[in-house]
């Protein structure tokens, strides 16, 4: 019997004396390069919130008070939407025709046909994919274990971002029921939950409730857990502070207090002065307000309220 050596075996030694590159963001602190799902129950504003991701990074603007660090070309296969539902939805959303936005409301050639053309259009960094149920249908009814044919799909486009050098964010709906663990309530099998490198869940109390929670957790991506408030005149969600107000500590208020809305900023040094603290201290919660979507620093020391 033919010898056949396995590849991409190295001892620990040789793997400790490598060099990788960080991982890069799309949105700083949210949203990662890589394969990511992002879940909710239906109708209630997935669609908007992926056309927000997408005019965050087409145009390097603030969403949910993080930044991306350079804007970069989106493609956006709407596939649930008709072209005239798709322009009404950019319009109330306020996005500006951009040669660096494109999309689509059909994709009839699958994989192989979206792997032609992103190594054709080399720009495009993000491809989002609204929905992954329509983009790549389960197998798991045809008779073949769910889970094995949830890793497959996933496993395929995980490649096709590779070989792309593509991040795809994916819309996928929840299934009914309840569950502790929020990551269990995507739809399909644990196949999809464990070949995501990241996991973004956006949710409501009740359906018609423009207020909902929205929670990540990857492998690149510390966890995080976001109130949200849906604009209803312009279909952005928002951070909404009286959600969780209750929960900041009274020095965290104080500190927020002082922080200026944009288009002004102020810096830690400023705020610690005027509260008689340490810088320290001050530059600890200034991460943490980041964090959850109060402040931004869009420029290296310098924070501002977010106003998205």
């Amino acid at each position: 019997m033919e010898h056949i050596e396995p590849t991409a075996i190295c001892t620990a030694t040789e793997l400790m004396g490598m060099s990788f590159q960080p991982p890069e963001w799309l949105i700083d602190k949210l949203l990662p390069e890589g394969l990511a799902v992002l879940s909710g129950a239906p109708k209630i504003g997935k669609s908007w919130l992926a056309l927000q991701i997408a005019l965050s990074v087409t145009t390097s603007s603030p969403l949910l008070g993080r930044k991306p660090p350079s804007d970069k070309h989106v493609l956006l296969l709407a596939l649930e939407d008709n072209e005239r539902r798709l322009q009404e939805r950019i319009t109330k959303c306020g996005i500006a025709p951009s040669d660096k936005f494109s999309l689509t409301t059909r994709w009839d050639t699958g994989i192989l046909g979206l792997k032609g053309f992103l190594l054709g259009h080399p720009d495009i960094r993000l491809c989002i994919i609204d929905t992954l149920s329509i983009f790549s249908p389960s197998q798991g009814a045809k008779g073949r274990n769910a889970y094995d044919a949830d890793v497959e799909r996933m496993r395929k486009l995980h490649e096709l971002g590779r070989e792309t050098n593509t991040s795809l964010l994916l819309i996928h709906h929840d299934k009914q029921g309840e569950d502790s663990d929020w990551a269990n309530k995507m739809n399909g099998s644990n196949g999809i939950i464990g070949t995501a490198d990241t996991l973004i869940r956006l949710s409501v109390q009740k359906r018609g409730n423009k207020q909902a929670k929205l929670e990540v957790t990857g492998r690149d991506v510390e966890d995080v857990e976001l109130s949200l408030k849906l604009n209803e005149e312009t279909m952005h969600w928002k951070i909404d502070k009286s959600q969780d107000d209750i929960q900041l500590t009274g020095l965290q208020k104080s500190v927020l207090g002082l922080v200026p809305a944009s288009p002004a900023s102020t810096r830690s040094r400023a705020i610690a002065a005027k509260l008689g603290k340490e810088q320290s201290q001050i530059s600890d919660i200034l991460k943490k307000l980041i964090d959850r979507g109060y402040i931004s620093n869009a420029e290296y020391g310098e924070y501002t309220q977010t106003t998205s």
